[in-house]
């Protein structure tokens, strides 16, 4: 007898199980009423959260039907795409927007990467009307999959009773905004469903029904549960629990991670964790609770009602559905996002030393007042290859620009690259340190295109930083402590200012956004874009000069 190594049968499991998997979105408008005020929402195939599930080493194929009246494009949340830059969905960065009517086949394969991903519009703050969903990858090698039973998927997100072009226009973007106060929901959802209270506007009582269900998860005792949390909000920053229960975290955006015993989790917009829940506490019905921050007052906003404990209801299947009267856990274990190492991944030892990075980056911002009746957020960079100073990013203009991939790969060793899309030239396979340093008295959660991170250390100036002896923290959205000790209104005159280092290896050729997620900073130009033209390697980056037919048509050529 001839015994086959458990790896190689897991390596022969996985290409069995690789395909090629097709999807649709339909987008359209749908009348919803998810905290029970109806509105039309743009939803694909007419569902909230509409989720693609796929696994290890398989072929995407989305084909995404714009039957919406305005143009998109659909961004793959935490997909490296490699060797297909031109599918990551970044309207106007990596192709041209969806024109209502058109259509765009999205196909790229996920590779190695498994885990808790998310898709989402990329254009005008439009997934805040809808246009997101979860995007899942299961992993017939997960090294956590004999420790449930179960899989499920949680979404967070907050909901506004107005659509993105009315709340960036007149209320955002308006004139009297003079504090460039963020637009404010009327409620959170947990898994689609939340709850308004009709009462507080006389206007919302026609399209709205009090009392509204909340979502009910059900769990079998003794069973346990890989739940998937992902937070899709426009700014809603949440501390997550269950009462009675603790939740192991195992992964984090789509990175195993050490299995970390916890009862409460923060989350940020454009976040994932997942977690396994074993029902083993006494039959009942608990409160989950999502909590948002209040990073609306001080400042003289209208909170339209919002009530920011938003909760759903756990049930045992053994008793009988009801209200809960669980109490939340007074003995709080929070989760420490800049210690949870990934599993088995780089300790600080395996990384460069600090005089080794091939680039050092310090980047400060600033959000404020508006300019022309438009709030302003910009960017500057300290470094020995690249300086600029308070510096808004600049979407190409459809109809107008190129985006900036087509700029890259139609004459990759001198792209001409405009100034206001804050680019920053890397080279192919080198390690960049950054720092990050937020002045403002909230925190800040900054994703990147096509790479992850590891996190280095976090915390406030002139205070010791967060900073682990394990392994190091790896994923694509990373939270910015707030600057803390101030004075003021707003408690950011003196401030300590937070900081997070990270340490990047830019080894995916393209161009690729780096953006603060609270989706009102990122439309006031809170962005920067990293530039890799792959310094000439053989097949790095499609040449249009000399292949015009390596990148779809369509990507390009309907702007």
């Amino acid at each position: 007898m001839h015994l086959v190594p458990a790896t190689l049968l897991l390596t022969l499991l996985t290409t069995v199980l690789a395909a090629k998997k097709y999807f649709t979105l339909d987008l359209a408008y749908s009348r919803q009423s998810p905290d029970g005020f109806a509105m039309d929402m743009m939803l694909a195939n007419g569902q909230i959260d509409y989720p693609i599930v796929v696994n290890r080493g398989d072929t995407v194929v989305v084909k995404v039907v714009n039957n919406l009246n305005v143009s998109t494009a659909i961004h793959w949340h935490g997909m490296y795409q490699k060797g297909t830059q031109w599918m990551d969905g970044a309207a106007m960065v990596t192709q041209c927007p969806i024109k209502p009517g058109a259509h765009y086949i999205y196909e790229f394969n996920v590779g190695d990467q498994v885990g808790t991903y998310w898709w989402h519009a990329h254009f005008k703050s439009q997934y805040i009307n809808g246009l997101r969903g979860p995007f899942i990858i299961k992993d017939p090698r997960d090294p956590y999959i004999r420790q449930y039973d179960y899989d499920l998927t949680v979404t967070l997100t907050d909901f506004f009773h107005n659509g993105s072009d009315y709340l960036l226009n007149n209320i955002f973007y308006n004139v009297n905004n003079t504090n460039a106060d963020e637009p404010v929901p009327e409620s959170g959802l947990i898994g689609g469903v939340g709850r308004y209270n009709c009462s507080v506007t006389q206007s919302h009582n026609k399209n709205c029904k009090n009392n509204n269900p909340l979502k009910q998860y059900t769990v079998t005792p003794g069973k346990r549960y890989r739940i998937r949390l992902i937070n899709t909000a426009a700014q809603a920053h949440y501390t997550f629990s269950i009462d009675g229960h603790n939740l192991t975290v195992i992964e984090q955006d789509g990175v195993y991670t050490d299995p970390t015993v916890v009862n409460e989790i923060s989350i940020h917009s454009a976040q994932r964790y997942s977690f396994i829940l074993t029902a083993n506490a006494a039959a009942s019905n608990y409160w989950i609770r999502a909590v948002m921050f209040d990073t609306w007052t001080p400042t003289p906003t209208n909170l339209n009602g919002l009530n920011m404990d938003v909760r759903a209801i756990l049930s045992y299947s053994n008793v009988k559905a009801a209200t809960p009267t669980s109490a939340k856990q007074t003995s709080v274990i929070p989760l420490v996002p800049y210690l949870l190492g990934e599993l088995n991944g780089f300790k600080q030892t395996d990384l460069p030393d600090f005089w080794s990075y091939n680039q050092t980056l310090y980047m400060s911002f600033a959000y404020g007042p508006p300019f022309y009746n438009y709030p302003t957020a910009t960017i500057s960079i300290d470094s020995d290859t690249v300086n600029f100073r308070d510096s808004q990013y600049v979407m190409p203009m459809p109809g107008m620009d190129r985006p900036t991939l087509q700029s890259l790969i139609q004459n990759p060793s001198a792209p001409r690259l405009p100034d206001t899309i804050n680019p920053i030239s890397v080279h192919n396979n080198e390690w960049v340190f950054m720092m990050i340093q937020n002045s403002d008295a909230m925190e800040h959660p900054f994703h990147i295109h096509g790479h992850s991170f590891y996190i280095l250390g976090a915390g406030n100036l002139r205070h010791q930083s967060v900073q682990g002896n394990g392994t190091l923290p790896r994923r694509d959205t990373i939270q910015v402590p707030a600057c803390v000790g101030g004075r003021g209104g707003t408690g950011e005159q003196g401030c300590l200012k937070g900081f997070v280092n990270l340490a990047i290896k830019f080894d995916n050729p393209g161009a690729w956004l780096f953006h603060c997620h609270v989706e009102w900073h990122m439309s006031a130009g809170l962005v920067m874009t990293f530039i890799n033209n792959g310094d000439g390697a053989p097949g790095a980056l499609p040449d249009l000069r000399k292949n015009p037919h390596a990148v779809p048509p369509e990507a390009f050529q309907t702007c």
